[in-house]
């Protein structure tokens, strides 16, 4: 059988979208392609996604086909849903499924082509049988959502004794706990799981005098600086470095925020920087609703807790101060000691210019030199086209 994952450009996914795709979004322990691959583990996968960022999935995603000319019939699945075990039966069973009017899945009976795919997409929605499985809408969705993921995907972490641990350990509700292998457990730790899970993936490590609440997730090859507070409902890694007090954020792979400063309900892309002593406020002080601004458009989240929204490649100053609601595109370089606007461009250069790109590719090539990786053609090409 072919499964047949699509791009549901409808909500505000930005800057996270911007250079990602769906399948991308990590909603608890792992991302939602993964998710859907645990449970279709024998089929084959097709990813549909835009052209710009086609060279980019593959290389993420080579196991899989990429935008093939013609689809074949299958299933097919929004890539911004998120896909359980339990929903399997439901389906393979049903010929569409729809969540608060987002398509979630749908039975593709004949081979199109690719330009009349989306075409079909919206010919879906109209003969749709309700369901509950989870859609990422809007971007700070995810902060709703990671508390009930973390519980769910603790279920698929079991003992293991393969970690380091200082004696002075204190573990809170110590069955709701999960160390992984080679993990570096410091000395004057707590871990308490009083309101839900800890799952500390491989090769983390926690250093000296460390908090950490549940439900949490701390990504592979992660490291929390000393005295840090990680505050309920974090999602962080791989390989990042975390220090501060943290609660409720979404941070991708390879992002620094390593010093002291407060970030909350925020999502951050990957390989961002964020200097020392920058906070965020993620409350207004008249405890109204947070609005966000994205170019000319006030967006409504209804929510009384939204930090910032942070694209990939951007780095903060020291010292910087982020406002309610925030929003950062892609590549910006942020250096303001009094409180930033609430809507920063892709590619700004502080509050009004524009970063020159060739500087900016260097800079990126530097960062992801010091954990070992490279820009490739295809991640540089796209900057480029992102940038004109």
């Amino acid at each position: 059988m072919n499964i047949i994952i699509f791009e549901d450009n409808s909500g505000f996914l930005v800057p996270f979208s911007i250079n990602h795709s769906p399948i991308e979004l990590r909603i608890g322990a792992i991302n939602n392609f993964d998710r859907i691959k645990n449970i279709f583990s024998n089929d084959k996968i097709i990813l549909v996604v835009r052209d710009s960022l086609k060279r980019v999935i593959k290389e993420k995603f080579p196991e899989c086909e990429v935008n093939p000319e013609y689809i074949p019939k299958g299933v097919c699945l929004n890539g911004s849903a998120i896909f359980k075990n339990e929903h399997s039966d439901a389906i393979l069973a049903t010929k569409a499924l729809s969540n608060n009017n987002s398509l979630i899945s749908f039975h593709l009976n004949k081979d199109v082509h690719i330009e009349s795919f989306n075409d079909l997409i919206d010919e879906n929605i109209d003969v749709t049988k309700s369901c509950d499985i989870d859609v990422i809408n809007n971007l700070w969705d995810i902060f709703s959502l990671s508390e009930p993921m973390i519980k769910y995907d603790y279920q698929n972490f079991h003992y293991n004794n393969n970690y380091s641990f200082h004696h002075s350990l204190i573990r809170i509700n110590e069955d709701q706990i999960y160390i992984g292998n080679n993990s570096e457990i410091k000395a004057g730790i707590v871990l308490d799981a009083t309101s839900g899970p800890i799952i500390i993936d491989d090769n983390v490590v926690l250093e000296h005098g460390v908090i950490v609440e549940g439900p949490c997730y701390i990504g592979k090859n992660s490291l929390i600086s000393p005295n840090s507070i990680i505050r309920k409902n974090n999602i962080i890694g791989p390989m990042c470095k975390i220090g501060g007090e943290v609660t409720c954020c979404n941070i991708l792979g390879y992002s620094n925020k390593v010093h002291d400063g407060f970030l909350g309900h925020s999502y951050i892309g990957e390989w961002v920087n964020i200097g020392a002593g920058t906070n965020n406020s993620n409350l207004k002080n008249n405890y109204s609703l947070v609005k966000v601004q994205f170019e000319n458009i006030l967006l409504d989240t209804k929510l009384k807790f939204l930090g910032s929204l942070i694209g990939d490649y951007t780095r903060i100053s020291i010292g910087t101060n982020l406002n309610t609601g925030s929003y950062l595109g892609i590549g910006v370089n942020l250096f303001n000691h009094d409180f930033s606007k609430k809507y920063i461009p892709s590619f700004s250069w502080g509050d009004t210019d524009k970063v020159k790109i060739e500087l900016l590719i260097e800079t990126i090539i530097k960062m992801k030199k010091r954990r070992s990786c490279k820009l490739t053609l295809a991640e540089e090409k796209l900057i480029n086209y992102l940038y004109k």
